[in-house]
């Protein structure tokens, strides 16, 4: 029995022995079909699976910061720049870390080197001991923050080394652990204020304000880098860098020079006479380029929205949200190319052109002044109440005589009237690459609106409106043989390398008049300085030509006037041209155009020599300083005895007021 059972045990032995000889062969066989399958999967698509695997694996990224580019001016002196600065970040959850050993170390490293206080460190630490980000301090230089990296990375050994806190604890200062320095770049501008209508500012994120910031901001614009760090497939730190692409440079085409003269002038204007607002426009009238602009009052660009210049701290505390993004707003726009005003008798000029070209009249025709002009119902005065007797075209533009202009629009007409009102640019933008240009779209007579005292208030540059910006642009077409170039404050884009990207050609639009007529206009001009009613632009050796404004503004109410002047040289090939509006000036009466042009030949007289144009003419003795004439009360008859226009030492005011005034003036 015993025999059996042993022979039983043997068998089912050998059995399982069988079994397990085979299921170990499927096993081997199994393992070497995944072996293989593993292989040909890593030659055929390893590096695909790979890409999969590390993509599941902690990444850690860095922004790397683009360079915002650079403003220029014309000659490559930085208007606006951009430097890297560093922001001080404290990560509490690392500084809390393995038993608190590296919070001693990072506080006393962090006051030693920064004099931060201590008790306002720990308080923030523990207030956000689970952050890993918290941003402690903005804008440290390289200069501010290089002794911290030195100590941080042992490269400096304070003394001591070691040191001990109130409970009589050592730590080492290679225990600085939970700070690291973010990297961004800050905006500045080298010279604050210096043409802070056309350049503007940005805000936080590199977003453009007002000027150049903002019109060209996605050129300015770069784009981010980024450092990317993982672990590899051996367990090894691995790190991609993606570089930033920097912004590109903008060249303007101002000129530092030019424009530091015209603030100069306008602050020193302002300081003596003022007014409610000066502003300038130099221009290059061959090209469109705008050598200066600017419009007082000025703001620091490095801290555009600083009231402390302008307002009390009384006057600030009491202000408003409102108050203050109000008086930011007319503080920020661009006055040259966003205020439209009535241009008073600077427009002379485009009335006697449209009769020019379409030969209504020529330079010898003749008209009589008697002081005022019957119209539509209306007595319409000149702004000389005797009147100025007889006088040709030319002298007209000389003496500035309202009722030449009434007479000479008359017979060119409405239609053809508004039609050079259009060409010159009248309620058109005229495309300058600055944001906030306005057209004045509007503020202007539609021929089939104009009634017959319409017409005669429009000819000497009454209601209607335009802007600065819109006049140099017409006046650089007068003056330049008809051809009309759209004004423009950039030359140039070059990339961080100085590599020219993009040259900005003068756009010729059109030709709004002759070169004959051109010819005729410009020496008509000149006859303004060298005889007439801007003999106060004169400047000894230039040949100046140009034509004083005044404009009795809003409610014709015979108190406030805007004054101006604009003018040219040399006469005999124009290469400047500046325009320069006196609002409202300080003074008891405003009607007096010499504010403008005194100031126009002030600038004048210090750029032309920068601008290489040389005196050439003998000299001409300047009108003496603005006083206001004084004219009899009483209105004279035709047998006056008071002496006939022309008189030297006259200049263009304003005795009563225009009768009627449909449009009034408007800001845009």
């Amino acid at each position: 029995m015993d025999t059996s059972r042993d022979k039983k045990l043997k068998k089912i032995t050998r059995k399982m022995q069988t079994k397990l000889v085979i299921l170990f062969l499927i096993i081997v066989l199994a393992l070497v079909g995944l072996c293989g399958r593993l292989t040909y999967i890593n030659m055929t698509n390893g590096a695909q699976y790979s890409k999969q695997i590390l993509s599941q694996q902690q990444y850690e990224t860095k922004t790397i910061p683009y360079q915002r580019g650079d403003i220029v001016d014309r000659n490559g002196i930085v208007l606006a720049t951009s430097i890297k600065v560093y922001n001080l970040i404290l990560d509490p959850k690392i500084m809390r870390s393995d038993s608190g050993k590296y919070l001693e170390p990072t506080i006393s490293a962090l006051c030693n080197c920064f004099g931060y206080d201590e008790s306002e460190i720990r308080r923030i630490v523990s207030e956000n001991s689970n952050s890993s980000y918290y941003r402690y301090e903005k804008g440290l230089t390289l200069s501010e923050i290089e002794d911290f990296l030195r100590l941080s990375e042992g490269e400096v050994k304070p003394a001591p080394l070691w040191f001990t806190n109130a409970d009589g604890v050592a730590y080492s200062y290679h225990n600085i652990q939970g700070v690291w320095f973010e990297e961004e770049y800050q905006r500045i501008y080298p010279y604050n204020s210096l043409a802070c209508d056309i350049i503007g500012f940005t805000n936080s994120g590199n977003v453009g304000t007002w000027g150049i910031e903002e019109y060209y901001n996605a050129t300015l614009n770069g784009k981010d880098g980024r450092k990317y760090g993982y672990l590899n497939a051996d367990s090894d730190i691995e790190s991609v860098v993606q570089p930033a692409v920097d912004g590109n440079t903008i060249v303007s085409t101002i000129d530092t020079n030019i424009q530091r003269i015209v603030e100069a002038k306008i602050q020193e204007f302002q300081d003596t006479t003022g007014s409610a607002n000066t502003a300038v426009v130099v221009m290059n009238p061959n090209n469109g380029e705008i050598y200066a602009m600017a419009s007082y009052p000025f703001y620091n660009l490095n801290n555009p929205r600083d009231l402390s210049a302008f307002f009390t701290e009384e006057e600030i505390e009491g202000m408003t949200d409102e108050d203050k993004l109000k008086f930011y707003y007319s503080l920020w726009r661009n006055y040259c190319i966003s205020d439209t005003y009535e241009p008073g008798s600077t427009a002379k000029i485009f009335t006697v052109a449209a009769a020019l070209e379409e030969n209504i009249a020529n330079m010898n025709k003749t008209f009589v002044c008697k002081g005022k002009l019957h119209v539509g119902g209306w007595d319409i005065n000149c702004h000389k109440k005797y009147g100025h007797n007889k006088l040709t075209l030319k002298e007209s533009v000389a003496y500035s005589c309202n009722v030449a202009m009434m007479e000479l629009a008359a017979q060119t007409g409405a239609d053809t009237f508004v039609k050079y009102q259009e060409n010159f640019g009248v309620g058109r933008l005229t495309g300058i690459d600055l944001p906030g240009e306005a057209s004045a779209e509007g503020l202007y007579y539609k021929a089939e609106d104009m009634k017959a005292s319409d017409l005669a208030t429009s000819s000497f540059g009454q209601n209607y409106n335009v802007t600065m910006i819109q006049m140099v642009a017409a006046y650089s077409s007068v003056i330049n043989g008809g051809y009309y170039y759209e004004p423009h404050v950039v030359k140039k884009i070059a990339n961080s390398d100085g590599n020219t990207v993009k040259e900005i050609e003068p756009i010729l639009v059109k030709q709004t008049i002759s070169n004959v007529t051109s010819e005729l206009l410009v020496d008509s001009l000149e006859s303004v300085v060298t005889d007439g009613t801007g003999r106060n632009a004169a400047i000894a050796g230039y040949s100046i030509g140009g034509k004083t404004g005044t404009a009795e503004k809003a409610l014709k109410d015979k108190e406030n006037y805007l004054v101006s002047f604009i003018g040219f040289s040399p006469v005999e090939n124009p290469e400047v041209l500046i325009y320069v509006i006196v609002d409202e000036p300080n003074v008891e009466k405003q009607s007096n155009s010499s504010y403008a042009s005194g100031l126009a030949r002030d600038i004048l007289e210090e750029i032309l020599p920068s601008l290489n144009v040389h005196s050439t003419l003998e000299d001409i003795e300047p009108e003496p300083e603005p006083e206001t004439p004084s004219e009899p009360e009483s209105t004279p008859t035709e047998e006056s005895t008071e002496p006939q226009f022309p008189n030297p030492s006259y200049s263009e005011e304003w005795e009563e007021p225009i009768v009627q005034a449909p449009i009034e003036e408007s800001s845009t």
